[in-house]
């Protein structure tokens, strides 16, 4: 049975830390250690890690540098073989640790696994959890064409990697704001055995002005990628996942009446398709898609 390091970044979320906490120590798997990285919070976030004695690490970082910042220093201070990785708000089911142990000790040659969640909305939005399953992949190839396809949901706390694994490449990346998970995927499938599971292992609690949800970070996120990993344009399998999410991105804008931003985001996706209509087609696509989608939905269900 293996040690395994949990690393949970923080910053000002006291209210809602102690469920991420409690879930992580209450796992079957006895052998883990819990890294609390405080990225400079003003909120008591102190006095309540604390209060959990020598069951958690904590580690105080002066200053707000930002969630990538605070996961680095956690990987670094862990002494388990496997990280995995937990938000503030969200939580593990019980038995996550043992299945990742389990996993990785009958797969010795995977360095990294994407596992499967359940998304949970708060009571005024009045809708039923909805499960987020991923494929059974073996092979680092279909791992990453799953990722640039949009087929696998890979928010962070579903990595669960070999910490050497994770100094080979570089650790997170502390200049991106969003879509950290992404590249990190992608830049480990360029040389390490990777699988994902679609067995839910953990909560993702849904929370307003989240980073993923604000639609203002999108496009610059999106160039950001493109950046890092050229291939999301140049290969035609790969960018029809960023097509799609790009469609869907101009809908949203537009349903919300967002206007000014409309037309900074097509400005800025100019800089990846230089063609006159862009990025018009691919709205028109998605709606079309959509609509497609929603018929079959219609005639599955009588």
């Amino acid at each position: 049975m293996a040690l395994i390091s949990v690393v949970l970044p923080t910053y000002n979320r006291a209210k809602v830390l102690p469920r991420a906490i409690d879930s992580v120590l209450a796992q079957s798997h006895p052998e883990v250690e819990l890294i609390v990285v405080d990225d400079g919070s003003t909120d008591g976030t102190e006095a309540l890690v604390q209060g959990y004695g020598d069951r958690v690490v904590y580690l105080k970082l002066e200053g707000n540098k930002g969630g990538n910042h605070a996961r680095n220093r956690g990987i670094e201070r862990a002494r388990g073989a496997i990280v995995c990785f937990i938000d503030s708000d969200d939580e593990f089911l019980p038995e996550k640790l043992a299945t990742i142990d389990a996993f990785f000790a009958e797969n010795p040659e995977i360095d990294l696994l994407v596992d499967s969640f359940e998304l949970h909305y708060p009571p005024e939005k009045d809708r039923r959890p909805a499960p987020r399953h991923n494929p059974e992949l073996r092979d680092r190839e279909a791992v990453r064409e799953a990722v640039f396809s949009r087929r696998l949901y890979k928010s962070t706390p579903a990595l669960s990697v070999r910490k050497q694994a994770l100094l080979d490449v570089g650790l997170f990346d502390e200049t991106l704001l969003r879509r950290q998970d992404m590249d990190m995927i992608l830049r480990l499938t360029r040389r390490h055995r990777s699988a994902s599971i679609g067995r839910v292992l953990w909560i993702k609690h849904w929370t307003p002005g989240a980073i993923s949800s604000k639609q203002n970070t999108f496009m610059q996120a999106l160039l950001e990628i493109c950046e890092r990993h050229p291939e999301y344009l140049s290969e035609p399998a790969y960018r029809r996942g960023m097509d799609r999410d790009v469609g869907r991105h101009f809908v949203r804008l537009i349903k919300a009446g967002d206007f000014a931003s409309v037309w900074r985001d097509a400005r800025l996706y100019r800089r990846l398709d230089e063609t006159p209509l862009a990025p018009w087609p691919l709205v028109l696509r998605y709606l079309t898609q959509r609509r497609q989608r929603r018929r079959e939905r219609r005639v599955a269900a009588g």
